[in-house]
């Protein structure tokens, strides 16, 4: 079986692992730039924020909602399509988020939200989205260009916890994000590349889980959405189906699936993702699911949040799940980088794609 140890070759020729070491830096890399080239808004306060984007465009709304869902006082939506709900109108902020510009669905929402009428901002690296917004007076938070839109998650989360700042639902997240960026530094001592697998709980649980099916589970809420960032990540990094699931929903119907054990159970590994601000029902309900799973023949591993601020804490979870996806990747000997599938996929959808969405 490959190890885990660098240098790791032509298993990361295009350097995951050091975009994923880097997160500190993107981190108050893009404070530095939200606060000098901070949000500017409509001066009316919108009655909804609807966020379009896609894949790894989208993630950072996803997890900034769930993070605020208690404490904000408007509906946040994330759209991941070509069209809006018809509640997006007028009185909404839209926010179209493409790390290109270039997004075909993400291009149709911002065509969609200008015939609306629907007042728009944008985060991207450059591409058509920056050129038609800058066209229409509006204004698009400039993000780095040049690394995968997966491995630049922070350098778009960073600016939509501002946003919601900006709005004034939340205070500033500035302090919060600098604990993170130290906190998730000083972790690189026990999850960076050159800690070797006898101390590294990251590469451990990768070998744990390697040839298994991942199923990730979590209560509702902010751990939700990390989940669900950790299954894009198996799926992108590690070339693995995975999926995720959380209670109290999944206790009403998939915990049935269990209810035959056979061999595609005991081929299961289960990551649970904890957090200390998850309800007293939603831990019994993780700690019988776990139980159950493990009866019923998976492999099951908790995967906990540490830090105090709630930033910090999602933010661990997610540095934890990127290294365990590029582990992953390297156990399986598949380039953590090379999304050739999606590439073909998009190359084959252009030749049947339809005067709107060109």
């Amino acid at each position: 079986m490959p190890s885990l140890e660098p240098p790791y070759a032509q298993r990361d020729a295009r350097g995951m692992a050091a975009l994923i070491e880097a997160i500190p830096d993107h981190i108050e890399q893009a404070l530095v730039r939200t606060e000098s080239a901070p949000w500017q808004l409509p001066v009316r306060a919108p009655e909804l924020v609807a966020i379009g984007g896609m894949g790894g465009s989208a993630i950072a709304a996803e997890l900034t909602g769930a993070m605020w869902a208690d404490e904000m006082p408007r509906p946040w939506l994330v759209v991941r399509d070509y069209h809006w709900p018809a509640c997006v109108g007028p009185r909404a902020l839209a926010v179209l988020s493409s790390n290109s510009g270039n997004t075909e669905e993400t291009l149709s929402l911002e065509r969609e939200a200008a015939a609306r009428g629907v007042p728009r901002v944008g985060l991207s690296s450059g591409g058509e989205l920056t050129d038609r917004l800058h066209a229409a007076g509006a204004h698009c938070q400039a993000v780095p260009s040049g690394m995968p839109p997966r491995a630049a998650l922070f350098h778009a989360w960073v600016p939509m916890t501002r946003l919601v700042s900006a709005l004034g639902w939340v205070p500033d997240p500035g302090p919060a994000w600098r604990e993170a960026a130290t906190l998730m530094r000083a972790r690189l001592a026990e999850l960076g590349a050159q800690v070797p697998e006898s101390a590294n709980p990251a590469k451990q649980l990768a070998r744990a889980c390697h040839g298994r099916l991942l199923l990730v589970y979590s209560a509702a809420g902010p751990t939700a959405a990390v989940a669900l960032r950790l299954r894009q990540q198996l799926n992108e990094n590690a070339k693995l189906l995975g999926h995720s699931a959380a209670v109290p929903e999944m206790n009403h119907n998939e915990i049935v699936g269990w209810q035959a054990p056979g061999p595609l159970h005991r081929a299961i590994a289960v990551l649970v993702l904890r957090d200390r601000e998850d309800s007293a029902e939603a831990t019994t309900r993780l700690d019988l699911t776990a139980e159950y799973a493990a009866r019923q023949g998976a492999a099951v591993h908790d995967i906990r949040t540490v830090g105090e601020s709630r930033i910090a804490r999602l933010a661990s979870l997610v540095q934890f799940g990127d290294h365990l996806s590029l582990h992953l990747a390297l156990l399986g000997g598949v380039d953590p980088t090379d999304i050739t599938s999606i590439d073909e996929f998009k190359r084959r959808l252009s030749e049947h794609a339809s005067p709107r969405t060109r």
